[in-house]
């Protein structure tokens, strides 16, 4: 019987400096501290999951400790170089800070730092997720950083050193881990499935370098269990169903619906993805992701921005401005989705803002007329706001009151309303209407589309078109939009609500006794009060 199977993660794990990937700065800086004997005694290691921090310092750990001598190249055949990464080295001392908050278990394990090691010739304290000490931790780690024996190393990892107090910080050697870049990843793969003799597909590579989104760790879990759901090979159809992802095709295919407006023909291939297997989370992200290099291939030229043909010839019939705002849509209604009862609800509506947004006069009916014919007007200028619109350097009076009432009630698309919400009105009735919008959304009101609809949401209300100025906002120049003010307004009661939970006696004895720390203040909504 065969012994048991070691996960692609753990087998290929880098032994060496030269096996690592793409952290070449780190590395190179590793090498010659070690190669010229000096060594600080706390190094961090800092970035996202799965990019190399606990591999580079179980390495460290085996280069300082080496039988041959210390130096960035071990000898591998030693009993520290066997040990170290086998987990049985005595005296590498590896914590998990996450499963070792308190200030009792700190002192525990310094208690033994003066003794010399047993085995080998450094005795190393490896902390992972080393912020997730509390404050008394960390102040009973700081004495022993301060003035370490000779034969103590620290090495610290953590995924947010944001959290890890100045005074810690000062005291020790940072090292950033960088997020590895899809094509090093997709390399990294192929080579080792092929030494696994692994038959993979290139596009399938490609899809689980992106999934693993910057963790060769993720990506070789994913590439394990890819090839559990191939029958022994990585295929890309396999890689879709574990993944529950359709194809870059298919994704592309719902963009080009959603440019030529046909939503019979988007809804028919969302049915039929979902009915397949396909997660809705994860056909709008594909989505998304297809808008996202829409925009770019306005502005950059790049081999990795694979537009099909049949998508890209009616992408170049929309403006900029419009793909900014379908990103903007969906990604807005992506992070929505637990608001749904299910994900399917979430992913069609986030499809009809987009047709929403494209047709601010109103829904179309199936046979293509519109629900409600608009009553007869004057004609509307191309560009009705932009000819009424003064200097864009001015500064609107006072907003008027009335200006948040008359959006609450006025019947706008959703994603015009909120452009709308980052104006400010200093007049506001039937004869004409004087708003300010904020520099970043005057792009979008210059938009005639827009515009129209805005004038006409304004007819239905008041039976007659008011006149229109348009001005851009001068930030510190009078009061703010609507959405500033009440961004104000919520900083303002956040910090009222921090210093009244930081001040409250319960909670100052509280922290004190569980040696407990408040991580964060939140408001209720406005309807509960905005109690804490």
């Amino acid at each position: 019987m065969s012994g048991a199977y070691q996960a692609l993660a753990r087998r290929w794990r880098p032994q060496n400096f030269s096996d690592f990937v793409g952290q070449e700065s780190t590395v190179r800086a590793l090498r010659h501290s070690l190669d010229s004997g000096r060594v600080h005694h706390a190094l961090l290691f800092t970035g996202t999951r799965g990019v190399g921090k606990t591999t580079l310092a179980r390495l460290v750990a085996k280069c300082l400790n080496c039988e041959r001598g210390v130096s960035s190249s071990p000898c591998g055949i030693c009993n520290a170089c066997l040990s170290i990464p086998a987990g049985s080295f005595m005296d590498l001392l590896e914590v998990d800070a996450a499963s070792r908050t308190r200030v009792d278990e700190t002192r525990e394990l310094l208690d033994n730092v003066q003794y010399a090691p047993s085995a080998g010739r450094y005795k190393i304290y490896l902390i992972d997720e080393v912020h997730m000490l509390s404050a008394h931790s960390f102040n009973a780690l700081l004495k022993t950083l301060e003035e370490p024996p000779e034969h103590v190393k620290f090495i610290f990892a953590t995924t947010d050193p944001q959290k890890i107090p100045p005074t810690i910080l000062s005291r020790c050697l940072q090292f950033q881990l960088r997020r590895l870049d899809l094509p090093l990843i997709e390399r990294r793969l192929q080579q080792i499935l092929e030494a696994e003799a692994v038959p993979a597909e290139p596009e399938a590579l490609k899809r689980l370098s992106k999934a693993a989104d910057g963790s060769l760790r993720d990506a070789l879990s994913l590439a394990d269990q890819a090839i559990a759901q191939g029958g022994g090979e990585v295929t890309l159809e396999g890689v879709h169903q574990m993944l529950g992802t359709g194809g870059s095709e298919a994704a592309w295919t719902l963009v080009d619906s959603m440019v030529r407006m046909d939503a019979g023909k988007l809804f028919e291939l969302l049915y039929s993805q979902i009915a397949v297997g396909h997660e809705p989370e994860a056909i709008l992200d594909a989505v998304i992701e297809a808008v996202h290099q829409a925009c770019l291939s306005r502005w950059i030229r790049s081999d990795t921005l694979e537009i099909p043909p049949f998508a890209g010839d009616g992408l170049l019939t929309v403006d900029l401005l419009t793909l900014q705002a379908w990103h903007y849509i969906l990604l807005s209604a992506r992070r929505d989705f637990y608001l749904y009862p299910d994900s399917r609800m979430a992913v069609e509506m986030a499809f009809l803002r987009v047709f929403a947004f494209q047709s601010p006069d109103g829904p179309r009916s199936p046979d293509g007329w519109r629900e409600q014919e608009p009553q007869e007007s004057a004609p509307v200028p191309e560009n009705p706001l932009a000819a009424m619109t003064g200097s864009s350097r001015q500064t609107p009076a006072e907003p008027s009151p009335s200006w948040e009432d008359l959006l609450a009630i006025l019947d706008l698309p959703p994603t015009l309303r909120e452009v709308l919400r980052h104006t400010r009105a200093s007049r506001c009735d039937a004869e004409r209407l004087e708003i300010g919008v904020e520099a970043n959304y005057r792009p979008y009101l210059d938009d005639p589309r827009a515009q129209r609809g805005l004038l006409s949401a304004l007819e239905r209300h008041w039976g007659q078109r008011p006149a229109i100025g348009l001005q851009t906002l001068v930030e510190g120049e009078g009061p703010g939009s609507l959405a500033a003010e009440a961004a104000r307004e919520k900083r303002l009661l956040q910090q009222q609500a921090e210093q009244t939970v930081g001040s409250d006696a319960r909670v100052l004895e509280y922290m004190e006794q569980f040696d407990a720390r408040i991580l964060r203040v939140e408001l209720e909504t406005p309807e509960a009060g905005g109690q804490v």
